[in-house]
């Protein structure tokens, strides 16, 4: 069974859908110059690659984006043409947006052939992101800032962003850590395992992720399995569903069932804000509220 579409999106940001390309960065195809003459036009297929041009300040750049990425968007945006998603792209409309550069997120095999004939024909730039880590992130961000002709302030942003990682590393460095489990709240379940962006954030945040022993990426996880990594926090995502009411939760009363300490001591929560899972700029400060979760510190 396939994940729920709105936690479809998020594993497709972090993983790719195409299938990641395990030595891949971010790549160019360069076919030619591109004739629009009005300034940047972006066709982003990603939804985290949308949410990082709206926050370098570049949502007016967009002129088509996913299906998932309207949240994302400020107002004045919120009608752009919908150009696709992962697996399924709108190429005549594609090519009636005149797009200067369209972001994708594949494996470089993985490139729909369409797309870079048509690219070549158009004379646009495919921009290949990665974003499994936070190094990925800056790398990401430092294009999307020169396809947009925003890359003072992408630096700036990053520049921000790596203050402030610096600031919690320093802050939890001399914490024990915390065995945290990152679960969906979907079936069949699936942990967050090692070697992707979340897995990132929880070590961050002074967590111990105990789903990266079960293997890379997204795996499955039967719920024996995660009873036996005995988590002492669970978070479970529900990424834009309503925030959680309290330990009475019905959605959190199944994992409250479980045998295992973090539903002993009322550690069970759930993470309903899609957009702080997205690789993105704002991320130290879903780090940070990952770290009160984790450590029992009240939000500041």
């Amino acid at each position: 069974m396939k994940p729920h579409l709105p936690l479809l999106a998020l594993a497709a940001s972090l993983l790719g859908l195409f299938a990641c390309d395990p030595k891949g960065t971010t790549s160019t195809t360069t076919t030619g110059p591109a004739t629009a003459t009005t300034g940047p036009r972006i066709v982003s297929m990603v939804p985290a690659a949308t949410l990082n041009l709206v926050q370098i300040g570049a949502a007016d750049r967009l002129v088509g984006v996913t299906k998932y990425d309207s949240l994302f968007l400020p107002e004045g945006k919120q009608n752009l043409p919908v150009v696709g998603d992962y697996l399924d792209i709108n190429y005549e409309l594609l090519i009636q947006m005149r797009p200067t550069a369209v972001v994708i997120f594949a494996a470089e095999h993985r490139v729909p052939e369409r797309l870079r004939q048509i690219a070549d024909q158009q004379r646009f730039e495919i921009v290949n992101i990665k974003t499994d880590t936070i190094a990925e992130l800056y790398i990401a961000i430092e294009k999307l800032g020169d396809i947009s002709g925003r890359r003072a302030e992408a630096d700036a942003r990053i520049a921000v962003m790596k203050a402030d990682l610096r600031e919690i590393a320093e802050q939890y460095k001399d914490r024990p850590k915390v065995r945290v489990a990152y679960v969906s709240g979907r079936e069949p379940p699936y942990i967050v395992g090692r070697d992707n962006f979340l897995d990132e954030m929880l070590r961050a945040a002074g967590g111990e992720n105990v789903g990266a022993t079960v293997g890379p990426g997204w795996p499955t996880i039967s719920l024996e399995l995660l009873i036996k990594l005995a988590p002492d926090v669970l978070l479970v995502g529900a990424p834009d569903e309503p925030e959680q009411i309290g330990p009475t939760d019905p959605r959190a009363q199944r994992w409250l069932r479980l045998p295992i300490p973090a539903a002993k001591n009322g550690k069970v929560f759930l993470v309903t804000d899609g957009n702080g899972q997205m690789p993105s700029l704002e991320t130290p400060n879903h780090i940070r509220r990952f770290a009160q979760l984790l450590h029992g510190e009240k939000p500041r």
